[in-house]
């Protein structure tokens, strides 16, 4: 019986393999895989130097591809004080590019990046980057691309996207060498630098932008525990009367952040208002995010940027720099009053922050909030 009992297990074993090597086959027949390697000239300069440009995180200082690049993040290997970047792309769109740092071997001089972000036919894309030793004051720059695109997709985008990667790694090869043997940006990073000035110059203002940093007063908690509380995005009403309620939804981008974005219940405006976190940093004690739903039409953007600094062994402040857009007529007419509400509203903000942390109790004001909720 137990002999029998054992070949059926086996049996039903065997058939779930069966069915899962099929799907695996299946999933790998949906997909096709482009890999290119690609290896620049000769470059006059020893591999040691190439090395530290190429793992430099902004290296759109020299790249005629890239216009800008932020860099952010959790450190994930020795001496790496970032793990994420995020670049403005100079092709069609000035789009963004995401990418994970996933790989960093000094000893070999190979650095390696997951992209994020990318249209829905892309399952997956890789950038690897080796500096190549050729001997005293030589070496070139290895660069492979590996990218997995669904497969009917890739039956018709296939060869311009190789075409695309070409002409980048290209590009990419002629900007780092004449950077690393001349110390200077390549003439056509010179060219496209002039082209973002001449169109910042000619850009005609659309927008009022209303700004303004408050910093708290000094709070007598470390740097460290006054941002375990800030770090807690979707929790901010637990200590605020400026909001009845928050919670968080989605999963971050940012290593570490609790949410991507917060819903939030106030006793203003429209009374419910949705925010994005745009950037979100442990190692700096900083986050950032966006108003993207709730706010009157005539304000396009509205961002809040929170830093924890240390000021002492246990003393810290909180500074909020807070920037809104809004549409030029309305902005003529409004913005002295919606500056005035900016500021008394964090300023609410930065004293119930300060008791909360210092107490580990609410503002009064906030448990009158809480009361009046009860009684609803």
């Amino acid at each position: 019986m137990k002999i029998k009992r054992l070949n059926i297990l086996m049996l039903i074993t065997l058939s779930i393999a069966t069915i899962n090597l099929k799907v695996m086959a299946q999933n790998g027949e949906k997909y096709t895989e482009i890999k290119t390697v690609r290896t620049s000239e000769i470059i006059d300069v020893s591999a040691d130097s190439l090395w530290e440009i190429i793992n430099q995180p902004d290296i759109s200082v020299w790249s005629t591809l890239l216009d800008s690049t932020k860099f952010f993040g959790t450190e994930k290997f020795e001496g790496i004080l970032w793990s994420k970047r995020v670049s403005i792309v100079n092709y069609k769109g000035h789009h963004e590019s995401h990418e994970d740092l996933i790989f960093y071997d000094p000893v070999n001089r190979i650095i390696k990046f997951a992209s994020t972000k990318f249209p829905r036919f892309i399952i997956s894309n890789q950038t690897h980057y080796e500096v190549v030793d050729h001997g005293h004051h030589k070496s070139a720059l290895k660069t492979t691309t590996l990218m997995n695109m669904k497969k009917f997709q890739a039956f018709f985008l296939k060869k311009p996207m190789l075409k695309a990667i070409n002409k980048n790694g290209d590009g990419l090869a002629y900007d780092i060498k004449y950077y690393a043997e001349n110390g200077d940006v390549s003439p056509s990073k010179k060219d496209r630098i002039k082209e973002l000035e001449k169109d910042e110059a000619n850009q005609k203002p659309k927008y009022k932008i209303v700004e303004k940093t408050l910093k708290s007063e000094i709070i007598n908690i470390s740097a460290d525990s006054l941002w375990a509380i800030c770090r807690e995005f979707d929790k901010t009403a637990e200590w605020t009367s400026t909001l009845k309620h928050s919670y968080g939804t989605g999963e971050s981008q940012f290593e570490g952040a609790t949410c991507s974005s917060r819903i939030c219940e106030t006793d203003f405006g429209k009374g419910k208002v949705i925010e994005e976190l745009v950037m979100f940093s442990d190692e700096n004690k900083e986050l950032s995010y966006n108003l993207t739903e709730g706010a009157p039409g005539f304000i396009t953007l509205a961002n809040n940027h929170w830093r924890v600094t240390k000021i002492g062994n246990n003393q810290s402040k909180i500074e909020m720099n807070v920037t809104m857009y809004m549409k030029k007529f309305a902005g003529f007419f409004l913005s002295g009053l919606i500056k005035n509400q900016m500021i008394k509203q964090v300023g609410i903000v930065l004293e119930e922050l300060k008791i909360y942390a210092e107490t580990g109790e609410i503002s009064e004001a906030k448990k009158k909030q809480i009361e009046k909720q009860k009684k609803k």
